[in-house]
C-alpha cells in the first residue's frame, strides 16, 4: 500500500517583525504587501547607494543605487497591476 503523504507548503521565511502581518485577506492584498515591502527595501537600497557615492562615486555604491532604483521600480508596476487585477478580477 503506499501511503499519501502531504508535502509542507514551501514558506518564506521573515523576521519576526514582518511574520503574519504580510498575509492579506486574499492573495491579492498579500501580493499588495510584499510589492509594498519592495518597495521600502528599494528605496532604503537607492538611499543608502547615494549615500555612499559621497565616497566613491564608482562601483558598489553606484550599483546599489541602481538596483534600488529597479527593485522600487519593478515592484511599483506589480502593485498597480496588482490593483488593476483586484478591481477588476477580484472579488
Amino acid at each position: 500500500m503506499k501511503s499519501k503523504t502531504k508535502l509542507p507548503k514551501p514558506s518564506i521565511k521573515l523576521p519576526g517583525i514582518f511574520k503574519g502581518n504580510l498575509k492579506g485577506k486574499d492573495r491579492y492584498e498579500t501580493l499588495e504587501n510584499y510589492s509594498i515591502l519592495t518597495i521600502f527595501v528599494g528605496a532604503i537600497l537607492f538611499s543608502l547607494g547615494t549615500v555612499l557615492t559621497i565616497f566613491s562615486p564608482q562601483g558598489i555604491p553606484a550599483v546599489l543605487a541602481m538596483l534600488g532604483s529597479l527593485f522600487a521600480f519593478v515592484a511599483t508596476v506589480v502593485w498597480i497591476l496588482s490593483l488593476l487585477v483586484k478591481e477588476f478580477f477580484g472579488e
